[in-house]
C-alpha cells in the first residue's frame, strides 16, 4: 500500500481529503443551488433496517409514487445512492448469454455494476455512433443493453440519444441511460436529458445527490422493472435504508422546488461563463453546467488548482484514472447561484496563473 501511494505522490496524482469551508463553490454538483432548501419541519428518523424488514415506511413509497409521475413512467424505485443503483441494475439486470454495449466514458458505477453481472460487456467509443452500430452488429446475444450517460461528468458533453434510441429500436437491444447529472438541469421541469430529446428508455436512473439538492438516487422504469430489482438488485436488498430526513428532503424539493426558474437562472451564468472562457480549451457542451478545462500538463493543472485554492476558491484537479490520463483536466460546475462577479474571478486567477506559467518556461528556457 505505502508503495502505491508513494507512486502517485510522486505522479502528483495523490488523493487527499481537505475541508473546504468558506470557498466559493466551482466543485459541488448543486448546478440548481437547491441545497439550501430547507424542510419547513423536522423528521422523525425510524429506527434503520433494510427497507424489505422494516425500513419501507408511508414515506418512501409516497416518494417513489411522486417520482414515477415526476419522470412520467410507470413505477420508481429508491436506491440509497446513484453509486448503489447502478451497482445494483447492471449486476443483476443482465443475465448470462447478454451483451452489455457502454460508452468508454461510463462512470465507475457503472463498470462496478458490470464487473458483477455475469454478462459479456464491451465498450464503444465516447459518443461514436458508427463504433456503436458496428458493435450491435457483430453481437449475438440473447438480449443486448446500450449503457450511456445523459451529461458526462467527466467531459461535459451530452449524449446523442436520438440516434442511440434509433439504433437500439433497429438492432432490438435495451437503452439504459444515466441521467446523474443530466436529471433536473434538462427538460422541462427538470425531468432529465431523454424527455428533453422526447425518447423513453428501457431504463433511466436519477441521483438526488445533484442538480435535486439532497441524497439517494431511483431507478425508473416498468412495473415490472421496479418488481425485479426488489428481488435481485443486491445493493438494494442488503442495505439498510435511507434515512428519512433524506427521503423527506427529496420529496419536499421534488414537489416545491421551481426547476424551470433555476434552469434559467444557471443558463444564464454558464452563457456568461462561455462567453469570458471563449479563448480557453473547453470540451465540454456550450450548455452544460459543467465545463472541462484541457491544461498541457499534471503540473499545470496543480498550478491552476493551487492558484484557485490559495484565493478560496473551489475547483478541482481531475487525474488518472477517474479519467484517462490524455483526459486529466480541471473540472468547474458552474450554479444558479454564481454570481457574474465570482465567475470573473475564476477566470482572473486561471487566465493568471497559465501566463506564470507560461513566463517561468520561458523564462528557464531563456537561462
Amino acid at each position: 500500500m505505502r508503495s502505491k501511494l508513494d507512486e502517485r505522490t510522486k505522479q502528483l496524482n495523490i488523493r487527499q481529503l481537505v475541508s473546504y469551508e468558506g470557498f466559493t463553490d466551482f466543485f459541488s454538483n448543486d448546478y440548481l443551488s437547491l441545497v439550501k432548501i430547507l424542510l419547513p419541519s423536522p423528521v422523525e428518523d425510524k429506527p434503520g433496517s433494510s427497507r424489505l424488514i422494516s425500513g419501507t415506511t408511508p414515506l418512501f413509497l409516497e416518494l417513489e409514487e411522486k417520482c414515477a409521475a415526476f419522470f412520467e413512467d410507470e413505477a420508481a424505485l429508491v436506491f440509497n445512492s446513484g453509486y448503489d443503483a447502478n451497482l445494483g441494475v447492471f449486476s443483476c439486470v443482465p443475465q448470462r448469454g447478454d451483451m452489455i454495449l457502454y460508452d468508454e466514458s461510463a462512470h465507475a458505477s457503472i463498470i462496478d455494476g458490470m464487473r458483477l453481472s455475469l454478462a459479456r460487456r464491451r465498450k464503444f467509443e465516447h459518443n461514436d455512433l458508427n463504433d456503436l452500430e458496428k458493435k450491435l452488429k457483430q453481437q449475438t446475444s440473447n438480449n443486448c443493453f446500450v449503457v450511456v450517460e445523459g451529461l458526462y461528468s467527466m467531459d461535459g458533453d451530452l449524449a446523442p440519444l436520438k440516434e442511440m434510441q434509433k439504433l437500439c429500436e433497429q438492432y432490438e437491444a435495451f437503452l439504459i441511460v444515466d441521467e446523474a447529472h443530466s436529471g433536473g438541469i434538462y427538460g422541462l421541469n427538470g425531468k432529465g436529458y431523454s424527455k428533453e430529446q422526447n425518447i423513453h428508455p428501457f431504463i433511466r436512473i436519477f441521483t438526488f445527490g445533484k442538480a435535486f439538492g439532497s441524497h439517494g438516487a431511483c431507478v425508473v422504469g416498468s412495473r415490472i422493472s421496479k418488481d425485479y430489482l426488489t428481488n435481485f438488485a443486491r445493493s438494494f436488498i442488503y442495505t439498510t435504508a435511507l434515512s428519512e430526513y433524506s427521503v423527506a428532503r427529496t420529496l419536499y424539493i421534488l414537489k416545491t422546488a421551481d426547476f424551470n426558474k433555476q434552469q434559467v437562472l444557471m443558463q444564464e451564468k454558464i452563457n456568461y461563463f462561455n462567453t469570458i472562457f471563449s479563448s480557453f480549451v473547453l470540451t465540454s457542451d456550450l450548455s452544460s453546467p459543467i465545463k472541462i478545462l484541457r491544461l498541457k500538463d499534471r503540473k499545470e493543472i496543480r498550478l491552476v488548482e493551487s492558484k484557485l485554492h490559495e484565493q478560496k476558491i473551489g475547483t478541482v484537479a481531475i487525474f488518472s484514472p477517474a479519467v484517462p490520463e490524455e483526459k486529466e483536466c480541471l473540472r468547474l460546475s458552474i450554479h444558479a447561484e454564481n454570481s457574474i462577479k465570482e465567475i470573473d474571478e475564476l477566470h482572473a486567477i486561471i487566465r493568471d496563473s497559465m501566463e506564470f506559467e507560461f513566463t517561468t518556461k520561458a523564462e528557464v528556457n531563456e537561462y
